[in-house]
């Protein structure tokens, strides 16, 4: 039988990050007695349901050793097309629809800029931002979209049975994103590029079309992103996306995808996007001033990662208590 030391357990499985926020929740149940109220809790569900999306999303980017920073763009993008639809009277379905295909579309460019062209995903994927952006001035210029229909709006604010819909929605996600990384020959594919590209390529596997696949998945999940905000929101307006793009980075980060590629996963972005949003939530209930609210985020960030890095230089080092 395999044994595991307790070390193993809690901090090479990441059950440290869930400890981090179980402290968090208890310090801010102190700080302040509203943070378990029932109109704060889904608050912080809708808030991170967003942006788990986005990082559950971009996971496969990172773990093939990329990035995606197109993510803003597209959601802001995505989300105004289907405003625009909506407000022109075209049935709900198609005008997701539509939004989601545009999403794709612009999956399809960034996979074509790293896999073909070979331009690093860093630069791509910002250029890809920015044109995304662009159309979303020129379609929306100083407008706004507002007043969707009922049916559009449920699936942002409604609920599915006791579970507010958004974070039905990002469950869902999370489930078939996990079982796709961790459970299929692709998911396999994806984590042999990540940890040597040229090494996948000689042993037979598809890196071109792998790459493709996770770029495209990406902005899948950064369209039904702006769908869903827009939802929320009953709004669009071009720049809607703008404050989530390193947040949902991040998230993956925090949740242990390591930058080097290979390494982490779907339940990490999730957790990592929970965090950020307590984070965020809690400043707001401490009455924290708006200005130096990225301040503080920047600094947690940082140290969580630090954190996650150290762990994992002294792996070796550990001293080894046995369980059975």
């Amino acid at each position: 039988m395999k044994r595991k030391t307790i070390y193993q357990y809690f901090f090479e499985n990441g059950f440290y990050r869930i400890s981090i926020l179980l402290l968090m929740c208890f310090i801010l149940a102190i700080l302040n007695k509203n943070f378990f109220t029932v109109s704060n809790l889904m608050n912080i569900a809708r808030q991170a349901s967003i942006l788990a999306i986005l990082a559950i999303g971009a996971t496969g980017t990172i773990l093939t050793k990329g990035i995606d920073l197109s993510l803003a763009g597209v959601m802001s993008l995505s989300g105004c097309i289907c405003g625009f639809f909506l407000t022109k009277g075209y049935p709900v379905p198609l005008a997701i629809s539509l939004a989601i295909l545009v999403g794709a579309f612009f999956g399809f460019i960034n996979g074509f800029l790293v896999a073909i062209i070979k331009i690093p995903a860093f630069v791509s994927t910002y250029g890809v931002r920015y044109i995304a952006n662009g159309f979303a001035l020129i379609l929306m210029g100083s407008n706004i979209f507002f007043g969707f229909p009922e049916s559009f709006q449920f699936l942002g604010v409604g609920f599915i049975g006791v579970v507010p819909a958004l974070v039905a929605w990002a469950l869902l996600v999370a489930v078939v994103l996990y079982v796709v990384l961790q459970k299929s020959k692709f998911g396999k594919q994806v984590y042999s590029i990540g940890a040597n590209a040229k090494t996948a390529y000689y042993s037979g596997i598809p890196t071109i079309s792998t790459y493709f696949t996770v770029y495209i998945v990406s902005s899948i999940c950064a369209a039904v992103a702006g769908i869903l905000q827009a939802s929320r929101m009953n709004a669009a307006q071009a720049g809607m996306g703008d404050t989530f793009q390193m947040l949902a980075v991040a998230s993956i980060v925090m949740g242990g995808t390591s930058m080097a590629g290979g390494e982490g996963n779907v339940a990490g972005g999730l957790l990592g996007a929970v965090i950020l949003t307590l984070i965020v939530n809690g400043m707001n209930l401490l009455n924290v001033p708006a200005l130096a609210q990225p301040l503080v985020t920047g600094i947690v960030i940082i140290s969580t990662v630090l954190l996650d890095v150290q762990i994992k230089r002294i792996e070796s080092d550990r001293p080894v208590l046995i369980i059975a």
